[in-house]
């Protein structure tokens, strides 16, 4: 009778190795806050020829599943002050959304 218990412990030990493995949840490469945050200042910086960072940027909302942020950058040029608005995905890569210019 013993053997009967060992051999279904170990099916069943098996089974649930086997689940846990399919139901593990998956982990996504993701861009840290911090990377976002400089890929978008550095966006926008590059739509305009003299360009400074006045305030630190802002991670606005993450979007789910996708897991892309929405960062705002905000530059100063000349006497003109701007709100960029960007998209960073999982590689860091930013793509432009908005623009908006401050003071107005």
């Amino acid at each position: 009778m013993r053997v009967y218990w060992v051999t279904f412990f170990r099916w069943l030990l098996a089974i649930l190795t086997a689940g846990l493995l399919f139901l593990a949840p998956v982990t996504y490469a993701e861009c840290l806050d911090r990377d976002a945050k400089a890929a978008s200042d550095d966006k926008a910086k590059s739509y305009f020829k003299t360009a400074e960072i006045f305030h630190p940027a802002r991670v606005l909302k993450v979007h789910h599943p996708s897991r892309q942020k929405e960062v705002a950058s905000y530059v100063k040029t000349g006497k003109k002050y701007y709100s960029i608005f960007t998209l960073v995905n999982e590689d860091c890569q930013a793509h432009f959304i908005k623009r908006t210019r401050q003071g107005d």
